[in-house]
């Protein structure tokens, strides 16, 4: 499985330990809550992804950054280097913008996380699908003493009991399922069930303009989106209309 992969392949990772932060850390949460577009949406940077997506519209990540910007609550950057071709300078670079940077990575270790914060990250990803209780607790808290936030993402509604909530934790449903790679989505349960932890949460993957308006967005503080917004569609005027309500 791909993902089992990447934790696996972890280990020989290359990461930037030398401080690349030019400014201190920003909160999502904030971000999300003061974004005039509600939800607040993340807008996410990739170049490719095993489910199939190419980023072939929006290579340039300034460019792309710079016609969205103002209407963004955060960044996502996908840094990943073998199954998504990505790159932890991409986070160097867009630290310009003042946008809250969330780290999109399969974090196994504090390692990671260190080097989350000096390429400039704010928030990084945990999966709680594939991480023990143990683990998350060490890595918020790891976390928190850098004063950065944690996105703390399922998809498995029965790995529920990994999550550790804290003051520095945002929490995501992701609508893909990534051990099959399949979109299956539950957004009304898991949102009934993550709503009790009294954290902001964020709605994840296969957002699109074709069915965010089949989508309770609404119920969420943040949208994460990728594909659909580097596929050049007008998803964030359509989420800004109001008209997904």
């Amino acid at each position: 499985m791909i993902v089992d992969d990447i934790y696996r392949e972890n280990y020989s990772r290359e990461l930037i330990m030398d401080n690349k932060r030019i400014r201190n850390t920003l909160s999502l949460k904030d971000s999300l809550k003061s974004s005039k577009i509600k939800p607040g949406i993340i807008a996410e940077y990739k170049r490719k992804s095993p489910s199939g997506f190419n980023n072939i519209v929006n290579n340039d990540i300034f460019k792309y950054y710079n016609k969205i910007k103002e209407s963004v609550a955060g960044f996502s950057i996908l840094t990943e280097p073998h199954y998504f071709n990505g790159n932890q300078l991409d986070a160097v670079s867009v630290q310009c913008y003042s946008k809250p940077i969330l780290i999109k990575d399969f974090i196994s270790s504090t390692d990671m996380i260190k080097s989350s914060y000096m390429i400039g990250g704010d928030v990084f990803l945990l999966i709680a699908d594939f991480l023990d209780y143990n683990k998350i607790r060490e890595f918020i808290r790891y976390g928190a003493s850098l004063n950065m936030e944690v996105l703390l993402e399922i998809h498995d509604m029965k790995k529920i009991g990994n999550i550790y909530p804290d003051e520095n934790v945002l929490l995501g449903y992701n609508r893909r399922n990534l051990e099959t790679l399949k979109i299956e989505d539950e957004s009304e349960n898991a949102y009934d069930f993550l709503k009790k932890f009294g954290l902001p949460l964020v709605l994840e993957s296969g957002i699109s303009l074709e069915n965010v308006e089949a989508l309770p967005i609404k119920k969420y503080d943040g949208l994460l989106i990728g594909t659909a917004l580097l596929s050049g569609e007008g998803l964030i005027n359509k989420i800004a209309s109001g008209k997904n309500d």
